[in-house]
């Protein structure tokens, strides 16, 4: 006879083959619903001539490239159908333009029947791209200090390599805004399509400088108008990114500005997105009255429209910055081991048209030496040897070539 404790075994032994074959069981079937909605997305739905969608990094709100796009497609006579995947569904956009929730079967499915897709960020999830189908990459960089894409390919992880080539066979058309940055597109970023020397459209503002950016921006922050603006906007590392790595004693800083040029400055301080949810503590006592934190303000380059002097690292911001004919200084503490992990494309210290200090003492000593003229004579030197190409009115070229494609 069998023991009370060996029929316990048993049914033990019973009950996790069966937990076990029904975990199997949720994969297969979850994996055969997976498949089939992919197979239903791509081939049975039908893609709708009139709908655009669109997507700023992972479910950003109405900015970059695609925002100044999708402004000139809302002026159009067409009634488009325009669709921007978000994290948060309260995020402020133009009332004609539908909001979807980022990741969700919904954002795959507009994607699938989109004629148009306009993006930024070249690991965005999406379907296959069908054929048909219009996809413009913006990219959210341009002329940029340091390597990136393939450039850097031991140094990114499998899949994001894999994703990029995926979304660079996908492509159908990238921006550029120089001969320089035309060639590292064709040469570095697995792309083997057309490139339009049209300028970024979300460079349009900086050409133009409107007013109405500038009072926005000053609303936002509630900021008097006598006073001007110093905005901080550092880079990523690729390893470790310690705290003291981004703080600075910016009331000094300021102080220094204020001695040199005249005007009250505050200063405004923005992290790059992936610096967002590193630090658990804020890096700055944000007062709202000398600092302030501009990390949630949606659009940087409404940010460079209404700034005095842009103060970064090594981030591509330094050359919108420029074209905002802002006064731009370069500030870092580790430049021997910034570099280590991706080479400069430029010798920092040589080729730009901006200073470079290591400490706080450096840059106020650049400020103080500031030369205006001297400083203009180089961006535009600069600007030259790159071949910028850059009027304001690439918005207009790209939202026509997309109405162009869409054939309506």
């Amino acid at each position: 006879m069998q023991s009370a404790k060996s029929k316990t075994n048993l049914t033990m032994n019973y009950s996790l083959k069966g937990i076990c074959m029904i975990i199997v069981i949720n994969k297969i079937c979850n994996k055969i619903k997976r498949d089939f909605v992919r197979l239903f997305l791509y081939r049975i739905i039908k893609i709708d001539n009139y709908k655009v969608v669109v997507f700023n990094f992972f479910g950003k709100g109405y900015g970059d490239n695609p925002k100044y796009i999708v402004e000139k497609l809302l002026l159009s006579d067409r009634k488009l159908d325009i669709v921007w995947i978000v994290k948060d569904l309260s995020e402020e956009m133009p009332a004609n333009i539908r909001k979807v929730k980022y990741g969700s079967w919904q954002s795959m499915y507009e994607l699938a029947t989109a004629k148009v897709i306009i993006g930024n960020i070249k690991n965005f999830s999406k379907p296959k791209k069908k054929t048909g189908q219009f996809y413009l990459q913006t990219w959210h960089g341009g002329i940029g200090l340091k390597e990136s894409e393939r450039q850097i390919e031991k140094k990114l992880s499998v899949g994001y390599v894999k994703k990029s080539k995926k979304d660079a066979a996908e492509t159908d058309l990238m921006l550029s805004d120089s001969n320089w940055t035309t060639e590292i597109y064709a040469n570095w970023f697995w792309y083997r399509g057309p490139i339009y020397k049209s300028g970024f459209p979300r460079n349009d503002i900086l050409i133009k400088r409107p007013q109405i950016a500038l009072d926005h921006v000053y609303k936002y922050f509630g900021l008097e108008k006598k006073k001007k603006i110093v905005l901080y906007a550092p880079t990523f590392r690729d390893g470790d990114n310690p705290k003291n790595i981004y703080q600075f004693d910016f009331e000094t800083i300021a102080k220094s500005i204020e001695k040199k040029f005249g005007s009250e400055h505050v200063v405004l301080i923005r992290l790059h997105p992936n610096l967002e949810n590193i630090f658990p503590d804020p890096l700055y006592d944000f007062d709202g009255h000398n600092i302030f934190n501009a990390q949630d303000y949606p659009d940087m380059q409404e940010l460079l429209v209404a700034t005095d002097i842009f103060i970064t690292d090594y981030s591509s911001a330094m050359f919108d910055a420029m074209l905002a004919n802002c006064k731009v200084f370069l500030l870092a503490k580790d430049l021997d081991s910034f570099n280590g992990q991706r080479k400069f494309l430029f010798n920092i210290k040589k080729d730009l048209p901006f200073d470079f200090s290591e400490s706080e003492g450096g840059l106020n000593l650049a400020i103080s030496n500031f030369d205006e003229q001297r400083y203009r004579h180089a961006v535009r030197k600069f600007a030259d040897r790159l071949q910028i190409f850059e009027d304001g009115n690439a918005s207009d070229r790209v939202a026509k070539l997309i109405i162009d494609k869409m054939g309506i």
